[in-house]
């Protein structure tokens, strides 16, 4: 046997999987059956949502405006998630994240017409399903980590990010082909209506998925009798001071966070001025169906994992800092290949290639921060990187639309070029001739114990 693995790695390497996939306990199961029909649901919003909202009778600048609503709420998920998961346990929090976007996405879908109340309750719902996702997001690897034994922590995480991403792959094209479905079975049924039903539809895939999560509560010690040391929200938001400015009196934590801080800053203004609007370009300015952007976006990460697959060999010979510099400067010509492409065709090859170079060093640049912080900084200065993301996001989201309904897409296109290859610039030269080992003070920081 030893012998056949090695002479056939691949062969190997799959009977691992499969060896281990067998092994996983019964809770796991359950909860990748949940995870997958999320995620249909999330690839089915990502495609249609927008377009909803249009239809709704949004303006592109007030789309923006919508849109950055879920930022603010998925900046709040970022601070309250991980204290949740920490005082209530991992699969609580997941069943509360849950219920938080379920009732968020039903708000969003009820049609309350175009007044003060309707959009009151619309932007609640916005806000509502960025918490809940957030707090799902950051409640999964504890609970992942509390299920699965050591040896198989690995591969029930690599399974469960796989899944994730396939079945949003899924959605992605679902959410592209029920629109022409729906205007096929009933005739003359208006924009808004067939959005709508088809997010009605998504909605159900993830809710299907709830009595698989429910049924995923762990036994024992591993959730329901995690030992928590009874404080007042006074208690705990002053330990959570005190870890911040423990790691702020740090020079290498600080110094790398507000590196990162200000490098993936960059990025996340810059990519949510356009990002967020690709559907609605392809779709309303270029044309094409729900259906091709689908498939387009399930073409896009099939080709995403595929090149995240061959970073490493790159990484090792160019270097974490070039190889990430290198490809988000290479996306940027490919970015405005997509805003002053001559027709769909083009804009579509292209797209490919952007989203490609663009989220292929993702996992890298996670490792890369993991590298530069020291142990008992990596969550802190991880979630100060986060909490700036959203921030941003809210803020380039909302002048992306504001471009668009004034027609200066293409303005936007150009910032954001501008802002990607300053973002890789800065990236190389901020961490240039700079060690990737783990930096010293750590020991420092672990005598403070993080929120618990």
């Amino acid at each position: 046997m030893n012998a056949r693995l090695k002479d056939h790695p691949p062969i190997g390497v799959i009977a691992t999987y499969i060896r281990e996939v067998r092994a996983f306990p019964t809770h796991a199961r359950r909860f990748l059956a949940a995870s997958i029909l999320g995620g249909v649901n999330a690839g089915v919003s990502s495609i249609l949502l927008p377009l909803f909202l249009l239809a709704s009778g949004t303006g592109e600048a007030e789309l923006g405006r919508l849109i950055s609503l879920g930022s603010a709420g998925a900046a709040l998920g970022a601070i309250v998630g991980g204290p949740t998961a920490d005082r209530w346990g991992p699969w609580r929090t997941l069943v509360a994240g849950t219920v938080v976007t379920g009732t968020g996405l039903i708000a969003v879908l009820v049609d309350g017409g175009h007044g003060t109340v309707a959009r009151t309750i619309l932007g609640t719902g916005l806000v509502l399903g960025g918490l809940g996702a957030v707090i799902v997001y950051l409640a999964v690897p504890p609970y992942l980590a509390a299920i699965a034994p050591p040896a198989t922590r690995p591969y029930l995480f690599g399974v469960a990010g796989a899944a994730y991403v396939t079945s949003t792959a899924l959605g992605s094209l679902l959410g592209g082909a029920l629109p022409t479905a729906l205007r096929t079975v009933m005739p003359g049924i208006d924009d808004a209506t067939t959005y709508r039903l088809a997010l009605v539809v998504g909605a159900g895939c993830s809710g299907l998925g709830i009595p698989f999560l429910l049924a995923a509560r762990p036994s024992g010690q591993l959730d329901t009798d995690i030992p928590h040391d009874r404080q007042d929200v006074t208690s705990r938001v002053s330990r959570t001071l005190d870890a911040l400015l423990a790691t702020w009196r740090d020079r290498s934590a600080r110094d790398n966070t507000l590196r990162f801080l200000a490098t993936d800053g960059l990025l996340r203004l810059g990519g949510n001025m356009v990002v967020p609007f690709f559907g609605v370009y392809f779709v309303r300015e270029l044309g094409t169906s729900e259906a091709w952007y689908g498939t387009l976006r399930v073409a896009e990460r099939t080709i995403e994992v595929v090149a995240m697959l061959g970073v490493a060999p790159m990484a090792a010979r160019l270097g974490p800092v070039a190889t990430i510099a290198w490809t988000q400067a290479l996306s940027v010509p490919m970015l405005l290949g997509v805003g002053f492409a001559p027709g769909l065709i083009a804009a579509s090859a292209v797209f490919l290639v952007r989203g490609t170079l663009m989220e292929m060093t993702v996992p890298l640049r996670d490792s890369f921060m993991m590298d530069r912080l020291p142990v008992g900084a990596r969550a802190t200065g991880s979630a100060a990187v986060m909490l700036s993301g959203y921030a941003l996001a809210f803020i380039g989201v909302r002048i992306g639309g504001a471009l668009n309904e004034a027609g200066l897409r293409h303005v936007a296109y150009v910032a954001t070029a501008i802002l990607y290859l300053a973002g890789a610039i800065a990236f190389a030269h901020l961490f240039r001739d700079r060690t990737e080992a783990p930096v010293t003070g750590a020991s420092q920081i672990n005598r403070r114990p993080l929120i618990r």
